[in-house]
Parts: structure tokens; sequence; C-alpha cells
């Protein structure tokens, strides 16, 4: 996996096998972390608890295929996220575009579709009471 800037090279290794400890050690204290229907989330503590909360409800969540175009200051970063809701994982196509400030992101937006997520949670009424945490608490 040849991958750069530096920090894509990093981002990857931390989703293919990511804890919250792995995740938030690429982002800077004040970081601001935006994706489709959520509010954003601020600061690297509130980006921990996301993160926690995520993996808790979706263990096995990871990233697959990486690639990426940017600079030092920005990075566009193509990944296939799998969720573990069905047989075999949901690959949903995502891009992240972080802006950097040196070798921490300082602000990341998600772009990918979340209806086929909502769509395989709605289907699987086992998944419902950890996506209900996860998404209010």
């Amino acid at each position: 996996m040849a991958l750069d800037p530096p920090f894509a090279k990093a981002f990857a290794e931390a989703w293919s096998k990511p804890t919250p400890e792995r995740l938030v050690a690429l982002l800077s204290p004040d970081v601001v972390l935006r994706q489709p229907h959520r509010p954003p989330v601020r600061g690297v503590e509130a980006a921990r608890r996301e993160l926690s909360g995520l993996l808790r409800w979706l263990p096995g969540l990871h990233g697959e295929h990486f690639s990426a175009e940017g600079s030092d200051e920005t990075v566009f970063i193509e990944w296939t996220p799998v969720f573990p809701v069905r047989r075999g994982g949901l690959r949903l196509a995502a891009v992240d575009r972080f802006t950097l400030r040196g070798a921490l992101g300082a602000e990341r937006v998600v772009y990918f579709d979340p209806v086929p997520l909502y769509l395989a949670v709605a289907v699987r009424p086992w998944l419902w009471p950890g996506f209900l945490r996860y998404r209010f608490g």
C-alpha cells in the first residue's frame, strides 16, 4: 500500500485495524469532523467518544482499498469502509477530505451515501439497539 502524502498512509493503517486510540492519534486537539446526517464533532475528546461508540456498535468495522491525492495542507482519501452488518460486510465508497495542520487532521469531511447502511440496519432488528445507542446515546 504505497500512499502519498504520509497522512494518507497513516489513515489507511489506522482504519485497517481501527481502535479509537489509533484513529484519534491522526487528529489535532481542536479537530472538526463532518459527515452526512450528523452534527459536526468538535475536539479530539468528542472524536474519541464518537469513534468509541461506532466501534462498540460495529466492532468489525474496518477499511479497505485506499488511494489518495493531496498536498501538505489538504488530502483526499478514497477508501471502502466495510460495515459488518451482513454476511461478508457492507462495502460503501467513501472519500475523506482532510485539512491538515502539520501532520495532523484539523478538519475532516467525509462524502458517502449512508442510505445503504441505514437500509441494512432497518431490515436487521438485532442491530437496532446498538444503532440507537450509537446515534442517540
